[in-house]
């Protein structure tokens, strides 16, 4: 039987950060209830038409801020996936939370509907640069919300940005600090991106793309020495802890998304739900469609853009038995210079980037197009 997953996006929030270009925002609760009569309709109709033959292995459910909405409305949507689709016996169900809004009710809520993974947006460690970029909480606050996620799920992951204004080498090895000794299983760290639009952006913030590396470099020493494994580009995790629904986009298997934004990638074609809030409460779904032939050279340079985001890299060997064709060959002279810098490995047929390369990754990527 195949496998898939599933992605909700929850487009609510206390309150906008300055970096934030993400679908969400502030809404009432009558937008909310309609938000998510929408978003059962189309599960509903999805599982009737579509979803025979698979079955559940992770279900995501993002935002926006998940937490920041009644327990009631993930909950319940939660039930109504679990009687619409054969779910997996280890399914791997995650919810994002903020500190502020994590509450223990929601959090034990959360548990009793089968969320067994909850993520929290943390950024910083430093109640400075999170008043800078418009955060609600503070460190403190996060603590406590950690500790919250932890009695209730086990399973907790935490999220640090990189080269926030302000920010310091300091604020990047205390964050780290602060999120291992708080017991985080799982550690994403993000170098941030100023996006069109936001606060930030037009405050004239840039961040500086040298110092961001550095903090990287350190963070990923730091984690390392911690025992959490990088296991992709911005992903660190404790042995068996990587999140499953994040390593199914990478191994290029199917998922859905439901909900404003949302993403899908099924029977070979991505296609996008609407951006526009209102569009999509008047009825608007499906606004991109785009189908990948599976043995295409699109289809060969997404699987090798995604695998070498992985610590594991790319298998040559599948690659060769999938598509026919080696994803090396001709490439030779650029490799070997590729492995003077330090930036690839090659062994055991098995191509991935270095520590120091995956930081320039997508030259890299450029360099291995076909």
């Amino acid at each position: 039987m195949k496998k898939f997953g599933v992605y909700l996006h929850v487009p609510f929030c206390a309150s906008k950060c300055a970096y934030c270009d993400f679908v969400s925002g502030v809404y009432g609760e009558d937008v909310k209830k309609a938000y998510f009569a929408a978003l059962s309709g189309d599960i509903t109709r999805f599982a009737e038409r579509q979803a025979n033959g698979r079955t559940v292995t992770s279900i995501y459910i993002g935002g926006g801020t998940p937490s920041s909405v009644d327990a009631h409305y993930l909950t319940d949507v939660l039930g109504l996936i679990g009687r619409s689709f054969v779910i997996s016996s280890n399914c791997e169900i995650t919810t994002e939370a903020n500190p502020e809004s994590l509450t223990r009710e929601k959090a034990e809520a959360y548990a009793r509907a089968g969320v067994n993974r909850i993520s929290i947006g943390m950024q910083s460690a430093s109640d400075e640069v999170l008043a800078r970029i418009g955060r609600a909480h503070t460190s403190e606050r996060f603590v406590r919300a950690a500790e919250i996620a932890t009695a209730a799920v086990g399973n907790v992951s935490a999220d640090v940005m990189l080269a926030l204004p302000g920010q310091t080498m300091s604020d990047v090895e205390n964050a780290v600090g602060l999120l291992s000794e708080a017991g985080m299983s799982h550690i994403s760290v993000y170098s941030l991106k100023v996006e069109e639009g936001t606060p930030l952006q037009k405050s004239g913030y840039v961040p500086d793309e040298d110092a961001a590396a550095d903090m990287y470099s350190l963070a990923r020493s730091l984690l390392e020495e911690r025992g959490y494994k990088g296991y992709e580009v911005s992903n660190f995790a404790q042995p068996g802890k990587e999140c499953l629904h994040n390593v199914g986009y990478w191994d290029r298997s199917e998922y859905i998304g439901f909900g404003v934004s949302a993403h899908s990638f099924y029977d070979d074609t991505r296609f996008a739900v609407t951006s526009d809030l209102t569009a999509y409460l008047g009825g608007v779904r499906v606004t991109e469609k785009h189908y990948i032939p599976p043995e295409s050279d699109e289809a060969a340079e997404e699987t090798i853009m995604l695998a070498l985001r992985t610590s594991r890299g790319l298998d040559l060997s599948a690659f060769r038995r999938k598509f026919g064709r080696d994803p090396i060959a001709g490439k030779e002279s650029g490799l070997a210079l590729l492995r003077r810098e330090g930036l690839v490995s090659l062994t055991d047929d098995r191509l991935s980037l270095t520590p120091k390369g995956l930081y320039v990754m997508n030259e890299i990527i450029v360099r291995l197009a076909f």
